[in-house]
């Protein structure tokens, strides 16, 4: 058993660093569900009051919002959307915004970075 073991974990051994970065990129890879999801919510910024400032909390909101009408509220699919979502969009918030992002400015970056 042991020799089995020992056996395959040497022919299935990738150096860690390369392993943990590929893993990482799959995880966290932009897929086209994310991309639909983001242009749409571009437009949305865009169209919907585009002159008030963005905020995180309007960030957060558009995206769980985008994610739960596409899977559903709260379903895992959802929180993973989201997640991913999260991910991409750039944080309004953070660092520090050297000055105030409207709604239309960041749904153009979205639409932007969607490739949409």
């Amino acid at each position: 058993m042991r020799d089995r073991i020992r056996g395959t974990a040497g022919v299935a051994l990738l150096p860690a660093n390369e392993a943990d970065e590929a893993l990482q990129r799959a995880r966290t890879a932009m897929n086209t569900e994310t991309r639909t999801l983001m242009a749409g919510i571009g437009r949305a910024l865009c169209e919907i009051h585009p002159t008030l400032i963005m905020r995180e909390v309007t960030r957060l909101s558009y995206a769980t919002r985008a994610a739960a009408d596409l899977h559903g509220t709260a379903t895992p699919r959802a929180v993973a959307a989201t997640g991913l979502l999260l991910r991409h969009m750039p944080r309004v918030d953070w660092p520090e915004p050297v000055a105030p992002v409207t709604r239309a400015e960041y749904g153009m970056r979205l639409i932007r970075k969607a490739g949409a």
